[in-house]
């Protein structure tokens, strides 16, 4: 069963699961962010949602998962500030609802997406699984009790704290996703502006060594994974690529007189490499270039 399995993320997770290593799919999605064209196929789908029992128990009669990858969420940080309350009511209840209904159909593995959003911004980089956790907004928070709540209650899991996740059919999303945003100011004329002098820096992993990565951990060693490109990447030099791809070299792009409030961000992997025997396969470049042939592509859609 895949939570939010219709979304930006989990749509490309239905796809690698069901399409390349052949495994029977079943989408839990609300489709408030996710869409039924965002699938390749006629997957079997539910429309509900997981902080509501009965809709999770629904789910679960009709399908009787061996596993859960869990990816619904309320992911917008602007969103968590704004409505803590909305963002608890579906990363903390909707998970636990989760839970519960693992424990009793005996369902002993959940992937669940977390976010490094949960580390101590503060702390020194590149992030550790190991280093202490201290998050800075409502959504951070949210993330880390379901994790906890995950380690407690269902301990054969595995947990991937993702860094930031892109590629085709994302979606801006409250003030995130830097890459949609830059690539629909080329496509639509959107105004985007970069935040400050640029120089902030981002851990850009391409959704689909993302999908892979959660395919590794159905069978890896349960725990805590960072999943993520690995390396800093600053503002201004995704900037360059996207350029690079448009053959704009030189683009004049708006900059605020604010800078962006959060903290630099990479993230080390090398958990990931021994414990799923997963690393990222897919450059920045290459990723982007997919990204905005995908964006091409919908033009007049």
């Amino acid at each position: 069963m895949i939570t939010g399995g219709a979304g930006f993320i989990g749509s490309h997770v239905t796809d690698y699961l069901s399409l390349i290593l052949s495994h029977k799919v079943f989408i839990l999605d609300n489709l408030s962010t996710g869409r039924k064209e965002n699938l390749e196929h006629d997957y079997p789908l539910m429309v509900g949602d997981i902080a509501n029992v009965n809709h999770v128990q629904e789910a679960f009669d009709r399908f009787a998962p061996d596993a859960v990858i869990h990816l619904a969420a309320q992911a917008a940080i602007s969103t968590s500030w704004e409505f803590p309350d909305v963002d608890a009511r579906t990363n903390i209840i909707g998970t636990l609802n989760l839970i519960c209904a693992c424990k009793k159909y005996g369902v002993k593995r959940m992937v669940f997406s977390s976010s490094s959003a949960v580390y101590d911004a503060g702390d020194m980089l590149p992030l550790k699984e190991s280093q202490r956790t201290g998050p800075d907004s409502p959504y951070g928070i949210s993330k880390l009790t379901a994790e906890t709540y995950i380690r407690t209650l269902l301990p054969g899991s595995v947990i991937l704290r993702l860094g930031n996740v892109y590629g085709e059919r994302q979606q801006p999303l409250g003030e995130n996703q830097v890459v949609p945003r830059m690539i629909r100011h080329f496509e639509y004329g959107d105004i985007f502006v970069i935040n400050g002098d640029g120089q902030q820096k981002r851990d850009f992993v391409y959704v689909g060594d993302v999908a892979h990565a959660i395919s590794c951990a159905l069978h890896g060693e349960e725990g805590t994974y960072n999943i993520a490109g690995g390396q800093s990447t600053t503002v201004n030099q995704l900037a360059a690529i996207v350029e690079s791809i448009y053959e704009v070299d030189g683009y004049n792009w708006l900059h605020t007189n604010v800078n962006d409030p959060r903290q630099d961000n990479c993230m080390d992997i090398a958990r990931a490499k021994k414990g799923l025997n997963w690393e990222p396969g897919t450059t920045l470049w290459d990723g982007l270039r997919e990204t905005v042939t995908w964006w091409k592509m919908r033009q007049g859609k």
